[in-house]
Parts: C-alpha cells; structure tokens; sequence
C-alpha cells in the first residue's frame, strides 16, 4: 500500500494518534524506497486535505520526522527526504537543501519552551485551530488606531529625531512617563533607574546575564513562565523548583531550599501569577524579602500580567518594599500589543549598571519611534483608560474558559481559578503521557502549553496551561470541548498501551 493510500485510510479510532500514524506512512515510505533522498513531500495543506487533518496536525507531523532525521525543510520550497550525511543532489538538479548543516553546527540544545514558543507562534498566524496556547491580547482590544493618530503625531513633531538613534537605555520621555506610571502604582523608581527594553522577555536574559555566573543555582516558581527557564538556562544557571499554592510561592519551602545551596536570584511573579493567576501573599511577601536579606539574593520580580487584575484590590509592586534587593522587569506586550517590543527593567545600585550594560552590548541604540509615542499615550492617561476596557474584556474571557473547563474536564482534572492575568492551571487526574496527549489535541484542532514547559523539574502529574486573552468566548468554550475529547482520547490510549507516565 502506498503511502499515500496509508493516508486517506487513517485509524481515527485506534490506539495511535492521527499524528503518528501520518509520521509512520512517510516513515514507512523512506524506509522501503517508495520515497526516495531528494524527494519533495506533498505541502501541508495538500497533506491536511489528503489525510483529512488540520494544517496544524499536518506541520507538526512534517516536525516530528524532522527531528527524526528524515527529512529537512528548505526556506521557500518546501519539505524533502534527507539524503546521508554527503550533500545530496535533488532530482532536478539543483543544489540540495541544507541537511548538510547538521553535520557543520553544534548539537542542538532546543528545550520544551523552545518548541512550544515555536508552535504558539505558528498557530496565532495560521487562521486555523483554536490555539488555547497564545499568551497574547485578542486584536480586538489592541489600541491601534489610538496609537497610529499619536504616531503620526510624533513624525509630525519630531521630525528626524523620530528615526535617529537614541541612548540604549531608553529615550528619556518614555522614562520619565514610566517612573511617573510607577508613582501611580505607588510603587516610586526614578527614570534613571529604568532601563527600557524589546520586551520583557529581553528584561529576563539581560537581568540574568548581569548576575548570574556559569553553574549558579537559581529558585523560581513551580510552575513558572517558560521564558525564565530559558533565559536561566541560557545564561549557564540551573532553575530549582520552589513549589506554589493559592498564596503564591512557598518561602517556607524557598527557606528549606536556600540551607543546602547559595542563590544569587529567586525568580516570581508575585502579582497575576503566569500560569496560575494567583497572588503572593502579604505574609509571604515579607518573609521573601526578609530572607532576601538574611541571605544575600537578589529577588527578580516579573510584573508583565499585575495590571490585569480583575479579582482583588491593586497593590504595589514587591520592588517598593526592598528597591536595592528586587529587580523589577515589566513590559506593555500583554496590555497594548507584543508587537511594540516594549518592556522594561527597574533596579537600583550596581547592578543596574551591569543590566544597562549588557542593553548596551546587544542593542547600542533603543527603537526610537515607537517609544516616543508610547510615551505620549501614557501622559494623555492612555494607559489606565485601555486597563479599563481590558479588564471586563479578559474578565468575560476568563469566565467562559474556566466555565467550559468545567463542564468538560471537570470530572477528570483539577484548577486554580485565576484572579486574573491571562491563564489557567490545570492538571489531570490521571497521568498521561504529555506527547499523546498534545498530538490528540493537536487532532481535534486545539492546542495548550504542555505543563513539561513550565516546570523547572520533571512532572509528576500532567499539567496543561491554558490562555483566555486571545480567544472569544464562544471560542474557547469550543477550545475547552475539543480539548476535552482529546483528553478522553489520550486516557483511552493510556489505557490500552499501559504507558500512563508523563514524557520528559
């Protein structure tokens, strides 16, 4: 049987997922000559259609006989078989694709963050799926023409200074409008004591690279935000995992944790926890800044999710408690749009120095444009009049996906109720292995962060984040049903294979 007869003839009732068994017809293919090195795989939208799937199952198919070596993608061309390890030629006679490049580059370190970050992207730009994985806000709330009027604004008062270079650190405006934010907040920084940055995740690896050393031990969170992992990892630390509850991290346990090691940094999200939305407590929020100050470490607060607080009164940032112990990073791609690279880091004494320094050594310069008219929108109080809209907009999200969760894994899982942010934790009662479970998904055309993404330390349960900014709720409501049919799908397969551990 031909592999194409293998796929208009898939067992959707079986055991193995339609994932695998659409990697397992080309498998089969190479494997017995029927596809030869060279040849060119049919496009994923032609395999979606012939196998009856969705682009998404389709894709993720094409990567995982990539990672098995089987075939390489060439950049505007398509998917082909892999020859060995010489160059091959492709039977058209032009150059081959690049397969060679895995025998000339260094192993690849690629982690599970790397992997989900990729697919999260890919399917917020398909238009196909329900992506329950895309941390971002819906377009719908995003404030382009408000912006777009003020951008012109600033081409209009600026000038060329609009495109010029400025100070890495920041154009001076958008501090000066950001400690005034911080003010509001109560929550007082100076604007020398910002420095602004593409982002918060850009916060997280120049903050890292500022005060870690190579094999330096840090705490974070269990769970915790994927790019604090990678950033950790990246600049040669090792995370430990500090368990949470509905009050946040454990300092009891962070207590334990800081007797058998030295810990330069402790990594949270004190206030609309990513992935769980909770808060850290008052009491434990003392008690991290007292240890902070028993032991020497530098606390790195992650403030991307606090303004969207829809459950709870608003508080001050933990930076304003200890300014010289908490580093403090935030940006507006969770509020105004991702698209704007925007975030920044606050911190105080010498260890700002070394942050503006490394800003210094990857940027030079700072995007001068866009800055400027952030800094205009946030003094014609811009900001708080978007916070207003937002909040009953991922309040009214919020309550359809934890409503649907419900009422469709209800029965076979447990969750924290967020008090806001953008996400939910859940966890099955039953262990499953993450990649069934992910592929089952993937086939009823839904997706999640697997929880192995966002935990420092193996998993022992199977756990699933799910985001409610970037959906309707009509939307995720039928997320939440198909996941829960790729859950029972996954359980069943669990059962008859006898494999009920979660895949590391």
């Amino acid at each position: 049987m031909s592999y194409k007869q293998r796929l208009s003839d898939l067992d959707r009732d079986g055991s193995r997922s339609v994932t695998a068994q659409i990697v397992d017809a080309f498998a089969g293919a190479i494997e017995r000559g029927e596809l030869g090195p060279g040849d060119k795989l049919p496009p994923t939208r032609e395999l979606a259609e012939l196998a009856g799937v969705n682009h998404l199952t389709a894709a993720r198919a094409y990567r995982r006989l990539a990672e098995m070596g089987l075939v390489a993608g060439r950049v505007g061309s398509g998917t082909y078989v892999r020859g060995g390890a010489a160059p091959a030629v492709a039977r058209d006679g032009s150059a081959d694709d690049a397969s060679w490049q895995h025998y000339a580059l260094p192993d690849d370190d690629s982690t599970a963050g790397d992997r989900v970050l990729a697919d999260m992207m890919r399917a917020a730009q398909h238009d196909e799926g329900l992506p329950l994985s895309v941390g971002y806000p819906s377009a719908k709330l995003l404030p382009a023409d408000e912006l777009g009027a003020i951008t012109a604004e600033v081409f209009g008062a600026e000038g060329p200074r609009a495109l010029q270079y400025d100070t890495a650190q920041g154009v001076a405006e958008l501090r000066e409008q950001l400690a005034l934010l911080g003010d509001r907040r109560d929550s007082p920084d100076s604007a020398n004591e910002i420095v602004v940055t593409a982002g918060a995740r850009q916060g997280l690896t120049l903050v890292t690279r500022a005060v870690l050393r190579p094999g330096d031990v840090v705490a974070c969170e269990s769970p915790t935000f994927f790019g604090a992992l990678e950033a950790i990892r990246a600049a040669g630390g090792e995370a430990l995992p500090v368990p949470t509850d509905d009050d946040g991290l454990d300092t009891d346990a962070l207590e334990s944790l800081l007797r058998r090691h030295e810990i330069p940094l402790v990594f949270l999200q004190p206030q609309m926890h990513n992935p769980t939305g909770r808060d850290l407590s008052e009491e434990r929020a003392d008690h991290l800044i007292e240890l902070s100050r028993r032991h020497g470490f530098f606390v790195f607060e992650d403030g991307v999710y606090a303004d969207l607080r829809i459950e709870g009164a608003a508080r001050p940032r933990l930076r304003s408690r200890a300014p010289d112990r908490v580093i403090y990073v935030e940006s507006f791609s969770k509020t105004l749009g991702g698209g704007l690279r925007l975030g920044w880091v606050s911190a105080s004494g010498p260890v700002l120095e070394r942050i503006a320094r490394e800003k210094r050594r990857d940027d030079i310069h700072c995007v001068t444009l866009t800055q400027l008219a952030i800094a205009r929108f946030l003094a014609r109080g811009g900001y708080e009049a978007h916070l207003e809209r937002a909040i009953p907009f991922h309040a009214e999200r919020r309550d359809a996906l934890v409503d649907a969760v419900e009422r469709e894994l209800g029965a076979v899982a447990s969750f924290v109720r967020p008090l806001g942010g953008g996400h939910m934790w859940v966890t099955l009662n039953e262990a499953l292995d993450e990649r069934d479970l992910y592929e089952a998904a993937a086939d009823q055309g839904v997706d999640y962060v697997p929880g192995i993404a966002m935990l420092p330390e193996r998993p022992r349960a199977t756990h699933m984040r799910l985001t409610f900014s970037y959906l309707d709720p009509e939307e995720l409501r039928e997320a939440a049903r198909r996941l829960g049919v790729a859950v029972r799908a996954a359980r069943r397969s669990s059962r008859a294979s006898s494999a009920a551990l979660p895949l590391a």
